[in-house]
């Protein structure tokens, strides 16, 4: 009878690769807009830095020194250390990826995940051994591991953990916030081990110098992320809807806001159009993904709805004090001042102006917009409404103010109003751009 022998045949051993050294770390930035472009400048101090775009003519721009964010200055886009390209080949290069693409929402509400996700096969497709994949945009929670980690690993043919790691760290730019520059804001880094959250920590900390919170995991990041937007919109919902119930009752909702921030422990928020594309679009990533855990997210939802209701409101004001026996505007002309969806930013995605130009043209308004920061590159709506670039195209018979640029302080006061606006006029002011006792002697005015 014979002998079986066990013959051992030895196993595969997976060496991990190595982390890239966070001081001298080669960063690719995919997406250049308000996000990339500044965190892209930041890292070119002492490195070179690869900014990635899909868009050629953003390219062109930005090696021409020319931004259309107005997040950057012509001296930091001409370091030596900017690589503007929109040739995927220069990605092979990088140490470091970071993902700053929009995650906007679909018709419905619903999240579009396609530019996070294409960005992940544009990087999986092109990165090398021992690459860190940093995600910026905002996503909701588990997005990053669920949704980007298997394309990454299927476009590559690596393993994350093993041949590439994966992290998050969620941008806090504030569009139009020239005091608040990216390195001026504390910033969350989380990776998919501690050990790649300490390498965030170090590699970041070349550009943000207001301080690093480890966050303890990545759908921890994303979720704070979220949060954040999400409690700002809520707050602003909760301030809208006073806004109605105390203009009924012949008080000024600003008044009440300054009267309760007396007490330390209230926090003051003003009333407003909440566009943009952070706002008004992160709480439905929060709605999705109630959804899918069987959660209605009540509140999240009813703050959302408030605020999407508020240019309709506004319409009405604004109706009612031009003509409140009719049952609309046909043949006004009505003034709105601002196109972009915050002050003193040129960006129009979302903005919620364009929401109360279409209210006011399914009335019956002639409807002119005078923004000249405005960066025009898309349609948003605002059916029937003329763009005009100068105010002597009047004469109006009322104005909306929904922004509080520094160019309109600069160059709009009241005199000037009056010129193209006749005495006793409607002026809905929402921004507070003019002083209510002095425009009050003048003009039909209102302001929250």
């Amino acid at each position: 009878m014979g002998t079986s022998v066990a013959i051992n045949k030895p196993f595969e051993v997976l060496q991990s690769a190595t982390l890239p050294q966070p001081q001298n770390s080669i960063v690719a930035v995919l997406g250049l807009g308000y996000v990339g472009l500044p965190l892209m400048v930041g890292f070119a101090d002492d490195q070179r830095t690869i900014g990635f775009d899909v868009d050629e003519s953003k390219i062109a721009a930005l090696r021409d020194g020319e931004d259309s964010t107005d997040m950057t200055t012509l001296e930091d886009l001409t370091k030596e250390n900017m690589d503007f390209t929109c040739d995927v080949n220069a990605l092979h290069d990088a140490d470091v990826m970071m993902v700053c693409v929009p995650t906007p929402v679909m018709h419905g509400n619903k999240p579009d995940y396609r530019p996070v996700l294409a960005a992940s096969r544009t990087i999986g497709q092109n990165m090398k051994r021992g690459c860190v994949v940093v995600y910026e945009s905002t996503v909701d929670p588990g997005t990053t591991e669920n949704k980007c980690v298997p394309i990454l690993e299927e476009e590559s043919g690596m393993r994350e953990g093993v041949d590439f790691y994966v992290g998050y760290s969620p941008e806090r730019v504030s569009p139009g916030d020239h005091a608040r520059r990216v390195g001026d804001i504390a910033k969350i880094v989380a990776g998919s081990t501690p050990q790649v959250t300490d390498y965030l920590a170090e590699l970041y900390s070349r550009v943000v110098k207001a301080g690093l919170f480890k966050a303890a995991s990545i759908k921890v990041a994303e979720a704070a992320k979220i949060l954040e937007n999400t409690q700002r919109d809520v707050n602003i919902a909760l301030i809208n809807e006073m806004m109605q119930l105390f203009d009924a009752m012949g008080i000024k909702v600003t008044d009440v806001v300054a009267a309760a921030g007396s007490k330390w422990n209230f926090h003051k928020y003003f009333p407003g159009l909440v566009g943009g594309h952070c706002i008004s679009v992160d709480p439905f990533f929060l709605l999705n993904a109630g959804r899918g855990h069987g959660l209605a997210m009540d509140i999240v939802a009813s703050a959302r709805q408030v605020n999407e209701r508020t240019s309709h409101y506004i319409s009405d004001k604004l109706h009612e004090m031009l003509d409140p026996e009719s049952h609309n505007l046909q043949g006004k002309r009505v003034l709105v001042l601002g196109r972009a969806f915050k002050d003193n930013c040129p960006d129009i995605r979302n903005s919620k102006s364009f929401a109360l130009m279409d209210s006011l043209w399914t009335r019956g308004a002639d409807v002119f917009s005078y923004d000249p920061i405005a960066d025009d590159g898309h349609f948003e709506g605002g059916r029937g409404a003329k763009v005009i670039t100068s105010l002597e195209e009047g004469p109006y018979d009322a104005v909306v103010v929904t922004a509080k640029h520094d160019c309109f302080v600069e160059d709009i006061d009241l005199f000037k109003l009056a010129s193209v606006v006749g005495r006793g006029s409607p002026v809905v002011d929402l921004r507070g751009l003019f002083d209510e006792e002095m425009a009050k002697l003048q003009f039909n005015y209102w302001t929250p």
